[in-house]
């Protein structure tokens, strides 16, 4: 069995807090199933709420993305766990779905979770969340760092390959700065949300959160082909969109490699476009010959197609707006902007601009779909 201290040895990189007096940083990654036992131990004991996590892929680097490294911190430690290296990371997820923890940004780690382990955390309290809801407009992690540490936490491993092995140390220290500084500032945002009497609206927002996001999950993508910028194109247009998505959602599985390294999105809406308006396309010189075949085929398949088999243009609804909306509308704006200024947060974070039209369309009706705290803020 390892020593639990073997898990939290405390010395300190460069760049790296110190927690009052204990240096909050481990002198390796967890990467066998004995040492995650262990750590579950120490994490099972540690207050809820008190523990901070944070992930990261290589949804950069891979056609398909995974969880690559796991960052940890609570009151006596940090260190980081590696999911490529254990086999069996079931004593990380049972301990996942029964416990609170504090994450910044958490919508994609969201993601990553469900599509990992299909499950979530038992509460995500997100600092980003909490910043916002007090007025920061840079509400990055690193802006909040600088903030109430004054530090300025490179970015340098931003863009880096997780799924490398070893991680180099600038990596470590990267990864171990996401959470090291978050306990701390989490107690500050807390803080100043309970003067400000907030807490209930925090609380709800992270609900709501985790709520959409296990409904995206069961949703599932359908139609992943219609990306942004498709609106521009007509039935035809659209079942070229389709075949060129498809080809080159295979060319990089096959590369395994994200799809934007095969071409951009632009790229497969101008050669829609072209083909929509029958002018020629041809592949890109840079794609090697096999390529430029299978593109040419995609191509091909476009040209076979029957009418029928277009797919459907997504039937928008083009209201005439009345006077009267127009004249609601402005109220609310108003409205919006003056509540804004007096709670001293951003107004698109208050309240987004569909949903004022959606009130100002049918107030009843509009406004029932407003969380409770922004019909509070907002007076309704």
């Amino acid at each position: 069995m390892i020593a639990p201290s073997a898990l939290f040895l405390h010395f300190q990189l460069p760049g790296v807090l110190i927690h009052g007096s204990i240096p909050l940083c481990c002198n390796k990654m967890i990467s066998e199933k004995e040492e995650l036992l262990e750590w579950r131990k120490r994490a099972t004991a540690q207050p809820t709420g008190r523990v901070v996590l944070d992930l990261e892929a290589d949804s950069l680097h891979r056609y398909q993305e995974k969880i690559c490294l796991i960052q940890y911190a609570d009151e006596t430690g940090s260190c980081l766990i590696d999911p490529l290296s254990i086999e069996d990371m079931g004593p990380f997820y049972n301990w996942l779905k029964e416990t609170e923890v504090w994450m910044h940004g958490a919508d994609y780690d969201m993601s990553l979770f469900q599509n990992a382990w299909e499950t979530l955390p038992a509460m995500i309290w997100d600092t980003q969340t909490a910043a916002r809801l007090l007025g920061f407009r840079q509400f990055g992690l690193a802006a909040l760092v600088e903030h109430f540490h004054g530090v300025a936490l490179s970015k340098s491993s931003q863009k880096a390959d997780w799924a490398r092995r070893p991680l180099s140390p600038t990596m470590v220290t990267y990864a171990l700065n996401d959470v090291n500084y978050m306990l701390d500032m989490a107690d500050k945002l807390t803080a100043a949300l309970r003067e400000k009497g907030r807490m209930g609206w925090f609380e709800e927002i992270c609900r709501h959160s985790m709520d959409r996001a296990r409904e995206r999950h069961l949703a599932g993508h359908q139609d992943p082909w219609r990306i942004q910028g498709c609106g521009k194109l007509n039935r035809k247009g659209l079942a070229a969109l389709r075949e060129l998505w498809t080809w080159r959602d295979a060319e990089a599985k096959a590369w395994d490699k994200p799809a934007f390294m095969v071409c951009s999105n632009a790229d497969l809406i101008q050669w829609s476009l072209a083909l929509q308006e029958q002018r020629t396309v041809t592949p890109p010189p840079r794609f090697h010959s096999h390529r430029r075949s299978r593109f040419m085929d995609a191509l091909q398949k476009f040209y076979l197609l029957d009418e029928d088999d277009y797919p459907c243009r997504p039937r928008i609804q083009r209201r005439q707006h009345s006077d009267q909306f127009e004249a609601n509308l402005a109220r609310l704006c108003k409205l919006r902007d003056e509540k804004a200024e007096e709670l001293g947060m951003e107004g698109s974070f208050l309240i987004t601009r569909a949903s004022l039209e959606a009130i100002a369309e049918d107030r009843e009706k509009g406004v029932s779909t407003l969380l409770n705290w922004q019909k509070e803020a907002l007076g309704f």
